[in-house]
This record gives C-alpha cells, sequence and structure tokens, in this order.
C-alpha cells in the first residue's frame, strides 16, 4: 500500500481503490467533506495498529468507486483544525507527511495514514471524553468495552505492580520460596551477604518492600506478591490471576501433563514456583529433542534453552494479572512452544526484534527475575530468540499482540519440516533455497536437485502460492528467495551489523 501511494502512478493507484476492501488497516469513505465518523476511525487506529482512511471512495460490489472528494480545501482545513482542538481529540496522530491528495479521472481522493499512538498516549479519543475510545476489530471500528478501556489506561502506566498491597503483610510471602529465592540471589551475590540478612531487610534491600516515610509502617510491593506471596493472598490481590502449564506432545487428545495453580500442589502457587517447575519439565523436553551431528552421533539442542527460559520469563513479567482474561499459558507440542498472556505487549513487535527498549509490564516482577540471572539483559531477549531460530535454521518464531494477549510461538524443528504436507520436491526446494541465503534461478535449482524443469516449476508455483517463496526479476533473469517478513529482516540486518562491529573491533 504505501510503496504504491509513494509512486506517481495514478493508474496503479486507481486499481487499487476502486478493488480493496475494508480491512483490519483501510477503511473507506464516501465523503464530500470531512465526516464525523473520520474521528472513530482516527481513534481506532490510534488505539490499535494504525491505518490509511481514504476519503472520496464509495465501497461497492465487485468494485469500489471513486466519487472524490467534493470540497478538498474546506475538508483539509477542518482537518487540521480540529485535529490542533483538545476538546475535539485528545492526541494529535497525523502530520503533513501523512495526508496526500490525488486526481484520478478528475476527482480527488485524500489518503491519511494514521500512525498507532505511543501506548503512554492512549487510548486517543474524541469528544473530551475518555469513554469515546474506538479500537478496530476486523474490516471496522468498534467503541471499546469497560474492560478494554481499563486495559489501555494500564498500559499507557505500566509498573502497577510497584505499588503497595495495602493491608497485606509479611505473612502473605510463602516463607519457603522467600528463602530458596534468597539462597539462589546470595550465589550470584555473595559480597552482598543477602543470606545473612533477616527476610525483611532481604526485602527492602532488593526493592521488594519498603517503610512509608510518613506512617513508618512496612509495604510489601504488589509485585512481591505475585512473585513469591501465598497462592491464597494472591488470589485475594488478583482474583483473575491464572497459571497454566500444557504438555500436549505425542498423539494425546487433551495433554500428558500439566501444572496449574488451581490444582492441589506441593508449592504455593506463586510466579516464582510455578517457573521454577515449568521451566525443569520444559528442559526434560528439551533433552528428548535431538538432531545428528557430522558423525551421526545424538547431541542436545543446547542454546534452545536459552529461547525458552527467556520467552517463560517474558510471558510471567509482561502478564497483565489484573486482567480477567485469557489466562497465562504454556502449550508444549512436537516441535513447537506457546507462550500466551493476557495483556499487549507495550513495545512493538520491531521493537521487540531489535532490542535496546524495554518497557515491562511488571517492573518488579522483572527486577526480581534479573537478580535470579535468569533473563537476558534487559529489552534484549527479542533478539536472542530470533537469532537462536535462524542459527538453528528453524521456522521463525511468531509474535502476536492486541489489546486482550499477547502470544510468543517458537518452533525447535527445521524450517522445512515445520510445513508437513509440502511434497518430497517442495521441502527439497524449499530447503534449498533457504539454506543458501541467496536467489536462484530454475536452472540453478534443477543443477543442484537433479531434478526436472517440470518438477521444479511445479514445486515452485505451489511455494509461491504458499508465500513461502518469493520471485525476484523478471523474463530470463527470473530468480526465487525465501519470503522474509519484516521482522526477520530486521534480525537479519542486526546480525549483520554485530558482525561488521566485532570485525571493526
Amino acid at each position: 500500500m504505501k510503496e504504491i501511494l509513494q509512486t506517481n502512478n495514478v493508474e496503479k493507484l486507481k486499481d487499487l481503490l476502486v478493488n480493496m476492501h475494508e480491512k483490519y488497516y483501510i477503511e473507506l469513505k464516501r465523503a464530500t467533506e470531512l465526516p464525523n465518523s473520520f474521528w472513530e476511525s482516527y481513534s481506532s487506529f490510534s488505539n490499535t495498529s494504525g491505518g490509511w482512511i481514504i476519503l472520496g471512495v464509495s465501497e461497492g460490489n465487485p468494485k469500489n468507486e471513486i466519487v472524490g472528494v467534493g470540497n478538498v480545501e474546506k475538508t483539509l482545513t477542518s482537518l487540521w483544525d480540529q485535529l490542533s482542538n483538545g476538546n475535539k481529540v485528545s492526541y494529535r496522530n497525523i502530520n503533513n507527511e501523512d495526508v496526500n491528495t490525488y486526481t484520478i479521472d478528475g476527482k480527488t481522493v485524500i489518503i491519511i495514514y494514521v500512525k498507532e499512538a505511543p501506548e503512554n498516549m492512549k487510548p486517543v479519543f474524541i469528544s473530551g471524553k475518555l469513554e469515546n475510545s474506538w479500537i478496530r476489530t476486523g474490516d471496522g471500528d468498534r467503541k471499546v468495552s469497560k474492560e478494554e478501556l481499563f486495559s489501555l489506561v494500564r498500559n499507557a502506566q505500566p509498573g502497577h505492580d510497584s505499588l503497595p498491597a495495602e493491608n497485606f503483610t509479611i505473612e502473605d510471602i510463602d516463607i519457603d520460596s522467600l528463602i530458596t529465592y534468597k539462597e539462589r540471589v546470595n550465589k550470584r551475590f555473595p559480597k552482598k551477604k543477602y543470606i545473612e540478612m533477616d527476610n525483611i531487610d532481604f526485602l527492602m534491600e532488593i526493592g521488594g518492600c519498603y517503610k512509608d516515610r510518613i506512617s513508618g509502617d512496612l509495604k510489601i510491593r504488589k509485585g512481591t506478591v505475585l512473585f513469591l506471596g501465598k497462592y491464597n493472598s494472591i488470589k485475594e490481590l488478583c482474583p483473575h490471576y491464572h497459571l497454566d502449564f500444557f504438555n500436549r506432545r505425542g498423539n494425546n487428545e487433551r495433554w500428558i501433563d500439566r501444572v496449574s495453580d488451581d490444582e492441589p500442589s506441593d508449592y504455593e502457587m506463586n510466579i516464582y514456583n510455578f517457573y521454577n517447575i515449568v521451566y525443569e519439565k520444559m528442559k526434560v523436553i528439551l533433552r528428548e529433542s535431538f538432531k545428528l551431528d557430522e558423525n551421526q552421533q545424538r547431541v542436545p539442542v543446547s542454546d534452545f534453552d536459552e529461547t525458552i527460559r527467556e520467552c517463560l520469563v517474558n510471558c510471567l513479567a509482561h502478564a497483565d494479572y489484573i486482567q480477567g482474561f485469557p489466562s497465562t499459558k504454556i502449550d508444549v507440542y512436537d516441535g513447537w512452544f506457546v507462550f500466551s498472556n493476557p495483556g499487549k505487549m507495550l513495545v512493538t513487535k520491531e521493537q521487540f526484534l531489535m532490542g535496546g527498549d524495554s518497557r515491562p509490564r511488571n517492573e518488579i516482577i522483572m527486577k526480581l527475575f534479573r537478580l535470579l540471572g535468569v533473563s537476558e539483559r534487559q529489552g534484549f531477549g527479542g533478539p536472542l530468540i530470533y537469532k537462536t531460530a535462524i542459527k538453528n535454521e528453524y521456522k521463525r518464531p511468531e509474535v502476536f499482540t492486541n489489546i486482550e494477549k499477547t502470544e510468543i510461538k517458537v518452533w525447535n524443528i527445521d524450517l522445512v519440516d515445520s510445513y508437513p504436507n509440502l511434497s518430497t520436491e517442495e521441502k527439497s526446494v524449499l530447503k534449498f533455497i533457504a539454506k543458501s541465503n541467496e536467489a536462484h534461478s530454475v536452472t540453478s535449482i534443477k543443477a543442484a536437485l537433479g531434478y526436472t524443469d517440470y518438477r521444479v516449476r511445479n514445486a515452485i508455483s505451489v511455494l509461491e502460492q504458499k508465500k513461502l517463496i518469493a520471485k525476484v526479476g523478471k523474463g530470463p533473469s527470473t530468480k526465487y528467495t525465501i519470503c522474509i517478513e519484516s521482522t526477520e529482516f530486521l534480525t537479519q540486518l542486526q546480525m549483520v551489523m554485530d558482525i561488521l562491529k566485532k570485525r571493526i573491533l
């Protein structure tokens, strides 16, 4: 879309406009002037993932109609005036370069790009009322529910777990969890002599609790209760708290192993104990995974351990424990792991990938994990996850996030093996192109694999349809390469930059 709008090819733009349909990121409006409904779409795109609002195009079936904007100057003046009016919109999210006009068959179309607003500016609302906040779902705008509005407000002000858990005391902390945690942290920082401190002094030293300067009362932070607390105390603090782990490997209809906070256990099922139990189970599962080295000996896939640990910490530290749905959940299948938590990721997927920009929802929980040494350097977990996949030639991680939940899916199987429905020829062609890291012609693929022209072209056709490979060039110079998403491209770019830095140093 953006590339076409940046060209002067009016015919190509016309073809795009008459054939497009409203989507998650596209809104068509038949408008002679700036319609009131524009601001609903403006709010929804700002609060969701951004998108284009196109004025002067009427949606039709099968073709749209380019009707044009009646009074372009008046429409644009109204747009800029209302954007500067705090009583009309809470946040200005459009600049000059985001608004473009195009004349097609004598009719003027105005195309406006609305960026996603920063999390700390959400919700973007209209007419001076917070409840007049909208989000984008499917191909339409929808007013936020009460629960969604509260989520947007919490996302704008993370760190809820740093607040005091009023009327909670050290009695709400599980002593066994606290002692084992203190022992592990002491081993990492022996000079601090944490082991010699009593429990309250230790928690105060690491920021898990504090003394109120006015009253002198001891205040336990909410994140400390979640991380080290007794289960009943946690449920009293956060009634929607729910943690689940499912081992769904094999041909079982349901699961072969489960860890859940609502099942009887020998441990208080706080975040710390859940992490320890689940991580150990995942390491056992991982040891059962193997690959053959050059001598055909079975060796463990060791570096993937860092990936699942980082994903587990990320899942538990970024969950919105106030939100009622969905639960925080880890699912393990044959070849892949899925980490889900309630709440939106507070950085973009691109920021998560590039690293260096961390906005943890739960500052105290993340700090308690870092003191254990189980989390990557702050803000660099995303690059670790992607680089491990590329290094081991695994299928690339998938990251999904919206106002309701965040889900990270990682594979520990070969990229090609993650598509079991491909034929032998299709897998061979995909593997050859993927592992060569460059574009290849039909001729070079034939020569490498020993296939006939017919078999190679058939395989290429299927892989193109499934959007696993893409065509580069035209005519005799046509070649094929792996389809690279923006996130994967950024990962590869960062890896190249890392190599260059090492060479310079």
